[in-house]
């Protein structure tokens, strides 16, 4: 059975969610350091978004492996509810996340009684995938997955603008798929007290 076949059931509609300050906000950090210079930052997500890396500078993501930390996030409720309400109308969800672990991805879900396809969980940097490039360039390779399951009509959710962007090109690179992305703004992201 081909792939298109076997998520036929689905339909055309799939709505596509971020993790990371899109559906949830959390303590996770990426540390930056650069063993040269004996530079050496954490940055949050939203941070690392827009943070200018220098030739040598290495990265733990450590945080970003640890389920404990992303269960005691604080849930972007009014983007939840959106997944929540996609799934209750039957219209698949998919997750593409920079994460490298989709089961740590399904595990936060069920622990929020959020019970999504794990096929549709795209966990980007898990080297399983063999993704290549750029976030926004794995993620468009993610979405193409998706269209190879057969989705034609995406909505998106993330906070990051290159991700946006870079789904926003496939309306034009696929002239049959529809892509709707909203950007998740800063000033709409919880902090934490």
């Amino acid at each position: 059975m081909d792939l298109f076949e076997k998520y036929r059931k689905w339909g055309k509609d799939i709505t596509v969610f971020d993790v990371d300050d899109t559906l949830i906000v959390t303590k996770s950090k990426i540390k930056v350091f650069n063993p040269k210079t004996g530079y050496e930052i954490d940055l949050t997500p939203q941070e690392f978004n827009t943070f200018k890396t220098k030739p040598r500078d290495k990265f733990d993501f450590s945080d970003f492996r640890d389920l404990e930390i992303l269960k005691a996030g604080k849930i972007i409720e009014w983007v939840f509810n959106i997944l929540k309400r996609t799934i209750a109308k039957g219209t698949a969800v998919g997750i593409i996340t920079a994460r490298d672990d989709s089961k740590l991805i399904y595990d936060f879900l069920m622990h929020n009684g959020v019970d999504v396809n794990p096929d549709f969980i795209f966990a980007i940097n898990d080297p399983k995938l063999k993704f290549k490039g750029s976030t926004a360039e794995k993620k468009k390779a993610a979405f193409m997955k998706f269209v190879d399951m057969g989705f034609k009509n995406f909505q998106f959710f993330d906070d990051d603008r290159e991700n946006i962007k870079i789904a926003n090109s496939l309306n034009k690179e696929l002239p049959k798929v529809k892509m709707k992305a909203t950007l998740i703004k800063q000033k709409w992201i919880p902090k934490f007290d």
